[in-house]
Parts: structure tokens; sequence; C-alpha cells
């Protein structure tokens, strides 16, 4: 067995010997002699597990209940002591250690032991001799926590904190192994997928689109559209801001253009965003118009089953979504990670041109009607049977008094039901038909 061996007021490193369990205590006693520097002979010494003076050394290890790697304290006789004192010193042995008070006192009424320990222990003594507990409380708890950190008792793995130093010291074990796990049977998922590109034209201006059928809309950024020559078709009344991870300026929408895949054309809508690292993207919209399939076992995209084209190998990629520019390191591949997300989900997955944009016509609408005759604007004027501020309210919103009068009149009064179906009619006006 081993067992771990301190000296009694000595601040140096705990020494580790190795025994056999069925020596005596005599023998222990020798062996800490000949391996130790504590500078004590075999009989000058008294041995002290847990608080208790192993007494008998004839008894075996075994026989003392002595565990692997238990703590023993080794410590000198005090052979000068007064024989008036030696009932002292008896008891003194046999003082519990988680009772501290009882050997305060005991350390008070034994000048001589105190002389003895002070050169090693002058901070222990001047706490005694000054009557100072708490002092004296210090010091015996700085002395055990080493102690406490080589042989950790049953209350301490009972602890709050010790419990949830062990759950992550598991936690992060069951990471390992997984992480372990996966490197050996699925070794493919560390590695790098490319995105999906084509190469497609528009207005004649080649152009390498990337294919996200996570995103909403198909965009394209103003600088493409600048080189297509196309930024001329761009519908300002359709101005906004993108909304996903982040928000985006929308220029505005480009209704019809051709987009040119294998020698065949097919219709898309553009929507044109100020800042957008992605030159172009074909959205959810165009894959569904023209029923396209991505064919991740041929590599390729069919469009209406008549077209098929190949995604791009990354040699073919643009600069900005190539994974071998950059360098192995997390911070690299964190940021690839963010250039290529961030387009899609700032300005795609949940592109929403606001309502708002919508009622700028609305009122530019609005104020064509305004002019129109005497007549018109008198009749506008017309009592109605409801409120003149659920009407007022209604007309801030960009929609005329009749409009407000005659959805007030279908809604029974109720100002929010007649907003909801206004706004609900307006965005049907800008639908585009096909």
């Amino acid at each position: 067995m081993h067992l771990s061996v301190t000296k009694l007021g000595d601040d140096g490193d705990l020494l580790t010997i190795e025994i056999a369990s069925d020596l005596t205590i005599k023998d222990l006693k020798g062996v800490i002699e000949s391996e130790s520097d504590f500078g004590m002979k075999a009989e000058e010494m008294n041995l002290y597990y847990d608080g208790k003076l192993l007494t008998n050394e004839n008894r075996t290890l075994d026989q003392a209940n002595l565990k692997d790697y238990d703590l023993i304290t080794c410590r000198r006789i005090l052979s000068n002591v007064p024989s008036s004192a030696e009932g002292g010193t008896g008891m003194r042995l046999s003082l519990n250690p988680h009772n501290p008070q009882q050997l305060f006192n005991e350390l008070r009424s034994n000048p001589a032991v105190l002389e003895q320990i002070r050169r090693s222990n002058p901070q222990l003594v001047n706490a005694v001799e000054q009557n100072d507990m708490n002092a004296f409380m210090q010091y015996i708890v700085s002395r055990l926590a080493p102690q406490q950190m080589h042989r950790p008792t049953e209350l301490d793995l009972l602890d709050p904190t010790i419990q949830r130093r062990i759950e992550e010291a598991i936690n992060m074990g069951n990471v390992l192994d997984n992480m372990e796990h996966a490197y050996e049977h699925a070794p493919e998922f560390f590695g790098h997928v490319l995105m999906l590109y084509i190469n497609c034209k528009i207005n004649g201006h080649p152009v390498k689109a990337f294919v996200d059928s996570g995103a909403q809309m198909t965009i394209m950024s103003k600088i493409c559209a600048e080189r297509c020559g196309i930024m001329r078709l761009i519908d300002i009344r359709f101005n906004g801001i993108a909304k996903g991870v982040g928000t985006q300026k929308i220029l505005g929408l480009i209704h019809l253009a051709q987009l040119e895949v294998e020698k065949q054309f097919f219709a898309t809508s553009l929507a044109v965003l100020e800042d957008q690292s992605i030159d172009m993207l074909i959205g959810l919209d165009m894959l569904r118009r023209h029923r396209c399939v991505i064919d991740l076992d041929k590599n390729v995209l069919r469009i209406e089953n008549s077209v098929e084209t190949s995604f791009l190998s990354e040699s073919e990629l643009p600069s900005y979504a190539r994974l071998s520019d950059n360098s192995p390191s997390t911070e690299g591949t964190t940021d690839r990670a963010e250039s290529l997300l961030k387009p899609t989900a700032e300005s795609s997955r949940r592109t929403i041109i606001n309502t708002d944009n919508r009622r700028q016509h609305q009122q530019q609408q609005q104020q064509q009607q305004s002019a129109q005759s005497v007549t018109t604007a008198a009749s506008s004027l017309t009592p109605s049977p409801f409120p003149e501020k659920d009407i007022k309210e209604i007309v801030k919103k960009g929609f005329t008094r009749e409009q407000a009068i005659e959805e007030l009149k279908s809604t029974d009064g109720d100002v929010t039901k007649a907003l909801v179906t206004l706004i609900t009619k307006s965005l049907t006006i800008y639908k585009r038909k096909d």
C-alpha cells in the first residue's frame, strides 16, 4: 500500500512511501526514518492517523485500519515535558482535530508545549499567547487546506461546488468521446462543404450565381446590376429594408429580367440590394417557378426538366467563396462562414419589402386624387355615420376618405379591421401578373 506522511509543523511536501500492509507500526516508523528528512529516529516518533495516536507498535497496518494513500502525521515525542504535565500530554494526544477550541485550551494550559512548537509555528504560538481564537482558527485552516486537496473527505464530495466541477468534468469527457467517435466513424463531417454556384448570364453578361433554396427572393447586388446594365429598370417604389440576421437596404425591384442558363432563357425578377457581397442569389421564388431540381448525386441544377447545368468546382468559384484561399485556422473558418451565411440570412431568407414603402405609392395616388374636380372633393366630404376621428385615422395611413367610409361600413365601424382590410387589398395591387 501507499501512505502519505507529513511532519507536524513542517511546511514541506508530503512524503509518499510504499509499504506492505502486513508490516507493523514499528516497521512503518523505521521506513519513515530511512526515507524522510524529518531528522527523527524511529524511537522518537509518534504517529497520528485521523487525529489519534497510533499506539501498540506491534499491530499491523491492516489491524490499525490504514488504507491506501491515508495521511499519517509524524510528531517528535516531547521528552522534556514536566512529569506534572504528563496527564495533560496524554489527553492532548487524543485530541479531536475537528474541535479546535479543545486544542486551543490545551495549548494555553501547557507553556512547555508552546515552547516546543514556537520555532516551527510562531504564528500559532502568538495567537495562543494573545488569546486570539480567530487568528488561531485562520492558521489551522491554512494548514489543513493543502491536506484537504490531497485527501478530499466525503463531506467535500457533497459540496455543491465540487459536484458542479465533477459534472463539468463528466460533460467534457462525454464531448471529447463524442468528438473522437466522429473523427473515427465520420471524418467527412470535419471537412468543408462548397456552396452551390452556377454559371449564367444576365442581359448577356456572365454572372456566377449562388443557388440557395433557403432564400425567399432572387436578389442581385448593386455592383452586379451596374455591370449588367439593368440599373435603369429598378422600380424604386419597391425600395425598403431586407431583414434577417441584420438589415440591408433594398434599392428597388427589377420586375422582369432575362436569365440565360446553358443557352436557354428564363424569366426572373430581381431585388437589388445596395450592399451585397454575392453578385447574384437564386432564391426559392425562381426555383419554384421554373421547377428546378438540385441534384446532388449528379452535381447539377435541373431546370424544367429541359436544362442541366453543373455546379461550379472550387477553382471556378468567386474569390470570396473559395475555402482554400484562407488559412485552416479557426478564425479563418469563422470568417468564411460569416461571408457565406450573412448574405443569405440578411438579404434572402426573410426578405421583406416594408408595407410602408408600398404606401408611399398610395400616397402619390392620393395626391393625384386631391387634384381632381371640385365635385369629387365635395363628395369626399359627404357626412358619414362614423366619427370623424376614425375616418381621419384611416386617411392618415394613406387611404382616401371614400375607402375609409366604405371599409368602416363593411366592418361595422371597427377601425382596426378596416385598416387591416385596406392594407391587405393594397398588397394585391402590386402583384405582378405573369
